[in-house]
């Protein structure tokens, strides 16, 4: 019963969270047409609480199938609504300012827009909403991880006979999306630090786990593909595993598993 309630709960904040958010990113969408000298800090909330509303309707739909267990759901609940709390600190600030869709002194409003955004109560909640947006991206990512962790423990109760010797399979990209070489520049920083942290010449006895961690289309992707490209000599082998969520996670296993143990595979029908 307990559960069934938090279930709901959460879901209901979800509900409520990503309707206040699409009304605040309506306004803003609306202010900036008409000018592009909003503060950065709300072209920042502009473009970022739409990506949040993505991690947000995720959240919900596992909670809805009862993927969260209960602890988990009352902290998550605890950041929606926190991040509720904020959304409308900043929305309430807002509504003061901005004049309605068709009203005149544009210029006005955008001076009292840029004094608010230096006001220490709409910075604070700008600060929290995007922490609290850290968190849900945090929580996304390490399902996967544990997903994965799950799967692989089950796979190695399977009677399947290791290899009796090493083998190198090389860099194995499967259904990896197709990112041209010289579309990725830069990043020599993160190349290194990522070569630092994981580097089996560094750490010969374990392998360790990192998690590239950010928003869509910040780049994640390409710079992991440009750390395979520049430190593939040091593997014997590399495959790559999509994790996007729990039903992707399980077939590239499963691809795995057929390039590991050719033998084991079912034959085509």
């Amino acid at each position: 019963m307990a559960e069934a309630v938090a279930i709901v709960g959460i879901v209901a904040s979800i509900a409520s969270l990503i309707d206040l958010s699409s009304k605040v990113v309506s306004r803003l969408r609306d202010f900036t047409s008409k000018s592009s000298d909003v503060p950065e800090s709300f072209r920042s909330l502009w473009i970022r609480l739409p990506l949040m509303t993505a991690t947000l309707q995720r959240v919900q739909s596992q909670a809805e199938a009862g993927r969260l267990p209960n602890d988990v759901t009352k902290a998550l609940k605890a950041v929606v609504d926190d991040t509720f709390k904020q959304v409308s600190t900043v929305q309430i600030c807002l509504s003061k300012v901005l004049p309605p869709d068709g009203a005149s002194k544009l210029e006005r409003a955008l001076k009292a827009l840029k004094s608010l955004a230096k006001e220490d109560k709409v910075q604070q909640a700008l600060e929290k909403i995007h922490k609290n947006n850290d968190l849900l991206v945090l929580h996304q990512t390490t399902r996967h991880v544990d997903t994965g962790d799950r799967i692989l423990e089950g796979l190695s109760k399977l009677s399947v006979a290791p290899p009796a010797s090493s083998k190198s399979f090389g860099v194995c990209l499967g259904r990896a999306p197709q990112v041209a070489a010289d579309a990725f520049i830069g990043r020599n920083k993160e190349l290194q630090q990522m070569r630092d942290w994981l580097s089996p010449k560094i750490q010969p006895d374990r392998q360790p786990i990192i998690s590239i961690v950010g928003m869509g289309g910040m780049g994640k992707t390409p710079l992991s593909l440009a750390y395979i490209r520049n430190c593939a000599d040091d593997y014997s082998s590399i495959f790559w595993v999509n994790a996007k969520d729990e039903s992707s996670l399980r077939q590239s296993i499963a691809d795995l598993s057929a390039v590991v143990f050719p033998e084991s595979a079912s034959p085509a029908a």
